[in-house]
C-alpha cells in the first residue's frame, strides 16, 4: 500500500508537467498569432523612384467623347493626383522618394495649355512635355470612364481604366517615356455589384470614381501599405 501511494503523486506531477508544457506551447502559438496581427502590413515601394529633387507636373488626356460627357474630367483627375503627390512631398511625410520634389506648375495651368494648343492633341507626349516647364511629367491617358454599367438605367457603378506614363525631360529639352503602366483600374463604390446600385446618382459616382482613380495612380508613385 505504501508503494502504491508513493507512485500516485509522481504520476500526477508528470501529468501536470505535460499539461503545463502543452498549455505553454498553445499560449506561445496564440501569442505569435496576436503579434503577427499587430504588426503593420508590408510597405509597397514604387517601381519608379525618379521624382526626388525634380520639378513635377501632372497632365491628363481624355478623348473628345469623354470631355463632352464629363467637361472637367481632365482637371478634376489631375487635381486629385497632384494633391496626393504634394502630400507625399510634404517634408513632414519624410519620404525619401519625394525629398526636394517641387510642383511649380498647377494642373489648371497645364489644362489651359492644352486648351490653348489643341494641335498638341495628336502629338507625341515627348514633344509636348518639354514645353511645360517641369523636369518630370506624370501623364495619364483615360481609356474608359463610366458611371453606369452597360444597360443600367437607374443603377450606378463607376468603372475607369487609365494608362500611366512618366516622362523625363533633360536639361537640353529632350524627353523620353521612362515608365509606363497600362490598365490602371478603379471602381466606385467599393464592393458594388456589377449591375450597380440604386440611388447613388451620376454626380456622386463621378466624384467618387475620380477620387479613387486618382488615388490608384498616385499609389504607383508613393510608398504605401499593402492592402490586406
Amino acid at each position: 500500500m505504501t508503494h502504491a501511494r508513493s507512485r500516485f503523486p509522481i504520476f500526477w506531477l508528470l501529468a501536470s508537467g505535460f499539461w503545463l508544457l502543452a498549455s505553454s506551447a498553445l499560449t506561445g502559438c496564440q501569442a505569435i498569432g496576436v503579434i503577427s496581427q499587430a504588426l503593420p502590413p508590408p510597405t509597397i515601394i514604387p517601381q519608379y523612384k525618379g521624382l526626388a529633387g525634380q520639378s513635377v507636373g501632372v497632365m491628363v488626356w481624355a478623348d473628345r467623347g469623354l470631355r463632352i460627357e464629363w467637361e472637367f474630367i481632365q482637371l478634376n483627375l489631375a487635381n486629385v493626383i497632384h494633391t496626393n503627390l504634394t502630400q507625399a512631398a510634404n517634408p513632414k511625410a519624410k519620404l525619401k522618394e519625394f525629398k526636394g520634389t517641387t510642383f511649380p506648375v498647377l494642373p489648371r495651368s497645364i489644362i489651359r495649355f492644352q486648351q490653348d494648343h489643341p494641335e498638341t492633341d495628336g502629338q507625341p507626349i515627348t514633344d509636348i512635355a518639354p514645353r511645360l516647364g517641369v523636369s518630370r511629367l506624370i501623364y495619364v491617358e483615360v481609356e474608359e470612364f463610366s458611371t453606369r454599367p452597360d444597360g443600367g438605367v437607374e443603377l450606378f457603378r463607376g468603372d475607369a481604366t487609365a494608362t500611366l506614363h512618366i516622362v523625363e525631360i533633360a536639361p537640353d529639352g529632350t524627353a523620353k517615356v521612362v515608365y509606363e503602366e497600362n490598365d490602371v483600374r478603379a471602381t466606385f463604390p467599393p464592393g458594388a455589384p456589377k449591375e450597380g446600385r440604386p440611388t447613388i446618382g451620376d454626380t456622386r459616382t463621378y466624384q467618387g470614381l475620380v477620387q479613387t482613380l486618382g488615388a490608384e495612380i498616385a499609389k504607383r508613385l508613393v510608398p504605401h501599405a499593402e492592402e490586406q
